[in-house]
């Protein structure tokens, strides 16, 4: 952030990438920062890989209500590289279809368990069965179908974990 903010104050950011979209009732525009990484000595020894760390502003207006943030990243990507903020839009994309999956389906965010391990071992169990619902071809539309079918017949159970 240090190096992020030097740069800022002396007026010196380049806008790597700018991405402005309009949707669900909200405009957001993203501006995408990049500098070549100067980490201290002991980050360079624990990520020798790092070429890079980013910003990505985002402006947001929603029911006409503004707001800024700013995320940081590294990468062992080269600085100035193009596709950095495409690369970050993309995982956060998989990463939150990813939960809304598990709290819709698996209803992970009213779990009540709470025993050491257990809540690593279900939520290794639930991204393990979230995996064979995505692969399985078994005509159902949604996730959330394919597990209440899989509840209901035991065929259509064995399809989906075993591929019968």
């Amino acid at each position: 952030m240090e190096q992020f903010q030097a740069v800022f104050d002396a007026g010196k950011e380049k806008i790597v990438t700018e991405i402005k979209e309009k949707k669900h009732g909200r405009s957001e525009e993203r501006y995408v920062f990049q500098l070549k990484a100067k980490l201290p000595d002991d980050l360079v020894e624990k990520w020798p890989t790092v070429r890079s760390i980013i910003a990505v502003e985002r402006h947001r207006v929603i029911n006409g209500k503004g707001s800024v943030d700013t995320s940081y990243y590294i990468s062992s990507l080269s600085p100035n590289h193009k596709l950095l903020g495409h690369y970050i839009r993309q995982h956060w994309r998989i990463e939150n279809s990813q939960h809304y999956v598990l709290d819709v389906v698996f209803k992970e965010d009213s779990s009540r368990i709470t025993l050491d391990g257990a809540v690593e071992n279900i939520a290794f169990f639930r991204r393990f069965v979230m995996n064979m619902l995505t692969q399985c071809d078994c005509g159902a539309p949604s996730q959330k179908v394919k597990m209440k079918k899989a509840g209901w017949n035991d065929d259509y159970r064995a399809r989906v974990f075993f591929g019968l």
